[in-house]
């Protein structure tokens, strides 16, 4: 857009040097005594008014001057004789420049050769008329001190119209910027209106953004650019083969402060929450800005800074809502939406899950920092696969891929893949993971969730009993996620029509053959008489958010069992389990003691079962727990110990009162070595921090004596008793004392 920002009329004249191009002052004589008009004209060349000059054109009548105002709308005075070829020809053309041509600054000053044929003062008032003077009045220098008058207003009157119009234009311009919400579109539609609130006829602009303000070739790129700067759009400003402009740029970072030098107009913004991030707008214009045009600018600036402010705002919240916290990998939102687009279903795309194996065990043992660093090692792994579409972490072990339809990950592509060692903050570490693989198709339900849904359920399963760590399942199969809400249901109805049974395991003096104790296992049998396993169910209850209603129906019955054992002359504990997600909550030792108390059940005739993880996780919370409740008589197992990835730290001041032996390492007692090492070293740790330690599993008299030789004597297993209903244990308990 070319628009001229002076207030005076430059002389047309076609010259070479633009320097030889002075402002003038443009008047219009309307006057039919030629001998008149060719005074005024000869008065008003030899005049300078305000420093500038005049250029004076002439109309013998109305008609011929209404010709010339069409053609000359930048005409700053008008000398005009009230009577011409008409007694009201004067004031019909003043008519028709204030409402036709709508133009209120022209300045009128009304001439007449017949004193007393002035216009009224309301008709003088309506069409803005300032002067009223008798030709015969006007010498000349009454004359200069008139049009001197008259073209002061006349400035006055023009800047507020350039202002008032400057500030339509950034109006509308902040209007414009704000219904952009992408980066590049708004840096784009920033120029474009800069371009026309000032104007830039030739150079160009352009906007950078930085990450480092102080280091240009690292921390900048063009984000959009016009004119000379457009090729450089996408590329570091460093680019650019210009040392004044480059340190024009460093001295505004530096100053942190728009910059105006010469024909430069450099506009500065930072931010610094959420993530520092530094704007630039670099404008180039053909002449300097005027003061309007700078304050125009400024004006405009604070519309940038806030655009910019929203963007930056939205791309957090983007970044919140589509990219994992801790890695800025994208999350399950953005792969569900990806999912959701037509083309992978109607190419037959594949779909990938892949769960690392014992994340939380590696997390507690290896730090949260190794775990995140372990996530970003498996995504640039799994970003290999050839054909891959989209990757992100849909859960806190677990990430999702696609592949296009010419692509298909194996299981030996997958070995190859993640089956190599990886340094991780230098250590040597092999990844160890589990995948299912699907195919989408047309056919298929289209819900997102819905099909992570079943893959999940698929790669838990995979997890859960199967020893293969990649497997390929059809989701054509609607029937099998149908029965996982169809078991859900009835678990949950299970638990309110009494379904759930604690079946209760002796445990014994290996030596003596004593009872010291009974542990409590859920049992889910069906009003038809079906039994659910536990590795089903159990699963259930934790991805609903029923295991705590579980645990406490088997809490409840672990009381009922006490009052029954002690009835019958029996004083032993029994043991229940813990849920992680129980643990964690703030009022769990009161809700514990609150339902014994109920009961009236001691704290000393119950133990705790959590497994060494659980005991690791959040180990200042969960380690507060539980030595409140040591505190109280109650005892704490950890179960699976050796199992998992605790920390020697952590077990040395380790809350509990028990070990339990994993029956992965009794069961190999006489055969392997390698399990009666561990078996032994357990046994020295329990004994070193004056620990009880018992073995599951114990399944042959084998196993028990080379327990014994060790240094165990307490165990439970098949080889004494199968887990039993509480009637049944109270029998055993009878004929076991």
């Amino acid at each position: 857009m070319n628009r001229d920002n002076s207030f005076f009329e430059f002389d047309a004249e076609n010259t070479i040097s633009s320097t030889s191009k002075k402002p003038r002052w443009l008047v219009l004589s309307v006057e039919d005594n030629d001998t008149f008009q060719q005074s005024l004209v000869n008065a008003l060349s030899r005049m300078i008014v305000q420093g500038h000059t005049m250029e004076v054109l002439t109309a013998s009548s109305a008609k011929e001057a209404r010709l010339i105002l069409e053609k000359r709308p930048d005409i700053n005075l008008i000398l005009l004789d009230v009577v011409m070829e008409s007694d009201d020809a004067g004031l019909r053309l003043v008519d028709y420049i204030r409402s036709t041509l709508n133009n209120p600054i022209i300045r009128i000053i009304l001439l007449t050769g017949q004193p007393g044929v002035a216009p009224n003062r309301d008709v003088m008032e309506q069409y803005d008329i300032d002067d009223y003077w008798s030709k015969t009045d006007l010498g000349e220098e009454h004359l200069f001190n008139v049009m001197n008058g008259n073209l002061k207003t006349w400035r006055r009157m023009n800047e507020l119209k350039s202002a008032r119009q400057g500030l339509e234009r950034v109006v509308t311009a902040s209007q414009a910027i704000s219904r952009q919400n992408d980066l590049p579109h708004f840096s784009q539609t920033v120029l474009e209106e800069i371009d026309r609130i000032i104007g830039i006829t030739d150079g160009g602009i352009m906007s950078l953004k930085m990450t480092e303000p102080l280091d240009l070739e690292k921390g900048s790129a063009v984000l959009a650019a016009t004119g000379q700067y457009q090729p450089y759009v996408g590329q570091s400003i460093t680019i650019l083969e210009n040392e004044i402009l480059l340190k024009r740029i460093k001295k505004t970072i530096q100053q942190k402060q728009h910059m105006f030098v010469g024909r430069y107009s450099l506009l500065y913004f930072s931010f610094k929450q959420p993530n520092p991030v530094y704007y630039l707008i670099v404008v180039k214009s053909a002449t300097a800005l005027t003061e309007s045009d700078i304050h125009l600018l400024k004006v405009f600036g604070e519309n940038i800074y806030n655009g910019f402010a929203n963007i930056a705002l939205t791309e957090y919240l983007n970044e919140l809502a589509f990219k994992h916290w801790q890695t800025g990998i994208y999350n399950r939102n953005w792969f569900c939406q990806q999912l959701a687009a037509d083309e992978y279903w109607g190419e037959q795309a594949q779909i990938v899950l892949i769960s690392i194996d014992r994340f939380s065990d590696i997390t507690v043992t290896f730090g949260e920092k190794f775990a995140i660093q372990l996530l970003k090692t498996v995504h640039d792994e799994l970003s290999q696969v050839e054909g891959i579409q989209a990757i992100a972490i849909i859960s806190r072990d677990a990430f999702a891929i696609l592949l296009d339809k010419s692509h298909v990950l194996s299981a030996s592509r997958f070995d190859e893949i993640l089956g190599k060692k990886n340094q991780i903050q230098r250590r040597e570490h092999k990844i160890i993971a589990k995948a299912v693989s699907a195919q989408l198709a047309p056919s298929l339900n289209r819900s997102p969730e819905r099909l992570l849904g079943q893959m999940e359920s698929h790669l838990y399963r995979l997890r859960a009993v199967s020893s293969s760590h990649f497997h390929h399942v059809s989701l054509d199969n609607e029937a099998m996620f149908s029965k996982h809400l169809e078991m859900l249901n009835d678990f949950n109805i299970g638990l309110t029509t009494n379904e759930i049974h604690a079946y209760l395991q002796p445990k014994v003096d290996m030596v003596s053959g004593r009872l010291i104790g009974f542990e409590a296992l859920a049992r889910w049998f069906k009003s038809d008489g079906e039994m659910v396993p536990p590795d089903i169910f159990i699963p259930i209850a934790e991805a609903s958010g029923l295991v705590e209603q579980l645990d406490k129906a088997i809490l409840l019955q672990c009381c009922a069992a006490i009052k029954q054992l002690q009835a019958a002359g029996i004083s032993v504990p029994i043991s229940f389990n813990v849920s992680c997600h129980e643990l964690l909550l703030s009022d769990f030792s009161s809700t514990i003691l609150s339902l014994l108390e109920a009961e009236a059940i001691s704290p000393h005739q119950v133990d705790m079962e959590i497994t060494e993880t659980l005991a690791m996780i959040d180990y200042e919370q969960v380690s507060a727990t539980l030595r409140k409740l040591i505190a109280l008589g109650m005892d704490v197992s950890i179960d699976d110990f050796g199992t998992g990835f605790s920390s020697l730290s952590h077990v040395t001041e380790l809350a509990a009162t028990t070990l339990k032996i994993d029956k992965s390492f009794v069961q190999y007692l006489g055969e392997r070595e390698s399990s009666e090492h561990v078996v032994d070293m357990i046994i020295r740790i329990a004994t070193r921090f004056g620990l009880k330690v018992i073995a599951e599993g114990v399944e042959t008299t084998l196993q028990r004596d080379k327990l014994i030789e060790l240094g165990c004597t307490l165990g439970q297993g098949y080889f004494y008793a199968r887990p039993m209903p509480i009637d049944e244990a109270v029998g055993w308990a009878l004929k076991h004392p």
